[in-house]
């Protein structure tokens, strides 16, 4: 019971995480699933770890080489994650590819929301600066978001039991 506690704890970190820090966010996510795979009856595959793994140390280097002034910015984070987030779920409800199509399809479409703001203007939707923008915030709200859209059901699984 312990292990699923920290588990759910570290998921919801994780998904504050997601909208304050894309580093951290991703860790934390992955670091749920390594410890969803410590619960009793529940045998996870090296390949999820490693595909899941090198999708994390592929956010944190492509943040580390960032431009700074990219990589700290938050603007339109929020609508980015959220509807990534809501692309994720509603993509379980049907499958694990389907969880990954609809995280990228809310990044998409919350980037597009996003940029038809006021606020968001700045980024001149559709030219090559908003895509770029999004590739950079919305890649690390999907892979930290499908990590933890990965570990879900994998807990709910455990509680089950």
């Amino acid at each position: 019971m312990l292990i699923i506690v920290i588990c759910i704890l570290l998921l919801i970190l994780a998904a504050v995480l997601t909208f304050t820090s894309v580093s951290y966010g991703t860790a934390v996510a992955f670091l749920a699933l390594c410890t969803s795979g410590l619960l009793p009856g529940v045998e996870l595959s090296g390949s999820l770890y490693m595909f899941w793994g090198v999708a994390m140390l592929i956010v944190i280097a492509l943040n580390t080489i960032l431009p700074r002034s990219v990589a700290t910015s938050r603007v339109g984070v929020p609508y980015i994650v959220t509807s990534t987030l809501a692309g994720m779920l509603v993509g379980l409800t049907l499958s694990h590819a389907a969880m990954i199509c609809g995280a990228i399809i809310g990044a998409i479409l919350g980037g597009i929301a996003f940029a038809r703001t006021p606020s968001g203007s700045v980024l001149a939707f559709p030219t090559h600066r908003f895509w770029n923008y999004l590739c950079a915030k919305g890649l690390p709200a999907i892979i930290s978001l499908c990590i933890i859209g990965t570990a879900i059901p994998i807990i709910v699984g455990s509680m089950a039991k």
